[in-house]
């Protein structure tokens, strides 16, 4: 049963949900690959190119945020807004991203999500 339970877990880390709870607001994520212009949706966070982004639509919003290139993270960021799967500090985290928004006065507020499974 351990061994079963291992690899759901594993499975879930690299596919993460695509519908998160965020602050008691419904968030929807959506990876898309562009290297080829195709803009091709991708579940699968170890298969993401250099022209992907995420498309975030919460509450009335819908922001498209382009993958940074930070060794060792999953970060989509315009510098204002960011979202972000992995980091170097927590390592993965696929079922509780970071939601971050710069303020103009310069002050970072975090968002708490959680996947809706």
């Amino acid at each position: 049963m351990n061994l079963f339970s291992l690899i759901i877990c594993l499975f879930l880390m690299f596919q993460p949900s695509s519908n998160f709870n965020c602050d008691g607001d419904n968030l929807n994520a959506k990876i898309r690959n562009n290297m080829n212009g195709d803009y091709s949706i991708t579940e699968d966070l170890e298969d993401l190119d250099a022209g992907a982004f995420v498309v975030l639509n919460w509450r009335e919003m819908s922001i498209m945020l382009p993958i940074s290139f930070n060794v060792g993270e999953i970060t989509f960021t315009d510098k204002k807004w960011l979202w972000s799967y992995q980091n170097n500090e927590k390592g993965l985290i696929a079922e509780t991203p970071r939601l971050a928004h710069k303020l103009p006065n310069g002050k970072i507020e975090e968002f708490n999500c959680e996947a809706i499974t």
